[in-house]
């Protein structure tokens, strides 16, 4: 074992079936022997062998659906109690055993961790924070671990589930939250482990981080991305977030903290690490002399954009090497940094990261390039705020030396203020603009359109087209070999929504199809 690596005592987990009186024990709880076969947050999951858990949480309180879970069997309720000293405490209605459990919400995890057995044990666990880039982090995370033979899994925005890099598309369980509530992050855990994963890399939200859903899971890497303006609503204030994000500095028995060297937030985890933890640095365009010479560090110059990808040169504490990768944007160069540090840290070798590293695919409609030979490169991203579309425009031009077409829509019932502002960004950034529909629902697609046509300077130069498809062909008509066509908005959607009805459409299939020459 290199000295690197992250030390791994691989157990599967058994059946969960297990009686209430030694799990509550651990909390010091004197509990009957009622058998159980699962843990439930929401009532209408609850079955006569299902716990029911009732906290306090941030929208509804439990508390307040206990009798629809007694009505529906439940053998056995934890509830959330606001005094200590009423910890423990039992009540019996009707056939169901009430348990009083003081701060039930920060010790969920703990909970769920003793009944599922604390699966994250048997893996190696990657939990990336930030602003921007946690989906693409760590879907580029457990590809490459995939790629280099390891059996990988990942939750956040995608969903959750094992990665295959032999399949065209990921079969994905969708979650309700970027990251899921306590109870169901150590259920898919301990999925993975029934499944054989080694890694699982995981999005830490803010939210997350705060209401503990992962405060007892074993985590060995900690990935920091950046920090921007984002849920002040939740937080209160920009402090409040950042504090917020750190929270994953106190994860159990965190080996690793990655962090973006070109984000100034990334000293505020500086002076908050424990002396127990190492610090691998990661950015683009460093000096590795102006670096701390007591962290680690991995950081990209001679960055080249072609229409093709990227080109870059990598020093770091493992070595020196050059990598091309089929992704576009200077963000993604920062995204792949930091997978490459996480699978450092874990003991995999840099030649070797440095050769499969070019197999990397991008993220399911995030900056997806389809590219043939005597056709406009065209480029499919989920962009539909302003900032997210100026964001990939200017990435697309980085890329592009013919002229940038952009093909995009605004959603109906949604945001109306941000339409203007997305037509005055498409009409600075590309050479030919074309409107068209996106999940409309139920509002007058003419009417989106003119709101935003209401931000270009030059309305009259703007084509329309509602039919997604065909504005997506007639940009392709218009463009020549050279040129490239950001395809924004719906991403790895598969779906428009007009009226009330949700229609299949797969923007990716169509665009493969239409590049391969197998749509006219």
């Amino acid at each position: 074992m290199q000295a690197d690596m992250v030390s791994i005592n691989r157990q599967f987990p058994q059946a969960f079936d297990q009686s209430i009186k030694p799990l509550l024990a651990n909390f010091g709880i004197d509990a009957p022997d009622i058998m159980i076969s699962d843990l439930v947050l929401d009532s209408r999951d609850v079955a006569i062998h299902k716990a029911f858990i009732a906290i306090d949480g941030h929208a509804l309180d439990g508390r307040d659906f206990i009798p629809q879970a007694i009505s529906l069997g439940a053998k056995v309720i934890v509830a959330q109690c606001d005094d200590s000293t009423h910890h423990g405490h039992l009540e019996m209605r009707e056939q169901s055993v009430i348990v009083s459990f003081y701060q039930l919400a920060e010790k969920l995890s703990e909970l769920a961790g003793h009944f599922y057995q604390f699966p994250a044990n048997s893996m190696s666990v990657i939990a990336v924070t930030g602003t921007n880039g946690k989906t693409s982090t760590v879907q580029l995370t457990s590809q490459l671990a995939n790629l280099m033979g390891e059996q990988a899994a990942s939750i956040g925005t995608l969903g959750a589930g094992m990665y295959s890099s032999t399949a065209d598309s990921q079969t994905q369980e969708d979650t309700v939250n970027t990251t899921p509530d306590a109870i169901s992050m150590q259920r898919l855990f301990a999925e993975f482990v029934a499944e054989g994963a080694y890694q699982v890399a995981l999005e830490a939200s803010s939210h997350a981080l705060v209401q503990n859903r992962i405060k007892a899971v074993k985590t060995d890497i900690a990935v920091f991305t950046n920090l921007s303006r984002d849920h002040l609503d939740y937080h209160g204030s920009m402090a409040e977030y950042a504090a917020a994000k750190r929270l994953l500095l106190k994860q159990p028995e965190l080996a690793y903290v990655v962090l973006n060297v070109n984000d100034p937030e990334h000293k505020n985890w500086l002076a908050n690490i424990s002396d127990t933890t190492s610090v691998v640095l990661y950015g683009q365009n460093v000096s590795v002399t102006d670096l701390p010479s007591k962290y680690k560090y991995c950081v990209a110059n001679n960055v080249r954009y072609t229409s093709e990808g990227i080109g870059l040169s990598i020093q770091s504490s493992w070595g020196e090497c050059e990598l091309r990768l089929s992704l576009l944007a200077e963000f993604n160069v920062a995204n792949v940094l930091a997978a490459i540090c996480s699978q450092l840290c874990l003991g995999k070798n840099l030649k070797q990261i440095a050769y499969i590293v070019q197999k990397l695919k991008p993220v399911a409609g995030r900056m997806e390039l389809y590219s043939r030979q005597n056709k406009a490169t065209i480029v499919v991203d989920y962009a539909h705020t302003p900032d997210a579309l100026e964001k990939a425009l200017l990435a697309t031009k980085q890329h592009c030396h013919g002229k940038l077409y952009c093909v995009f829509g605004c959603g109906g019932d949604r945001d109306v203020g941000k339409r203007s502002l997305m037509g005055e960004i498409a009409e600075r950034y590309a050479y030919q603009v074309i409107l068209t529909d996106d999940n409309v629902r139920s509002e007058n697609p003419k009417d989106i359109i003119q709101n935003i046509l209401s931000g270009c300077l030059n309305p009259e130069q703007v084509l329309i087209e509602h039919d997604r498809k065909t504005a997506i062909k007639t940009a392709a008509s218009m463009a020549a070999p050279g040129d490239m066509i950001l395809v924004a908005g719906k991403g790895h959607e598969n779906y428009q929504i007009i009226g009330n009805q949700t229609l299949a459409y797969d923007e990716r299939q169509f665009v493969a199809l239409l590049q391969e020459g197998k749509i006219i």
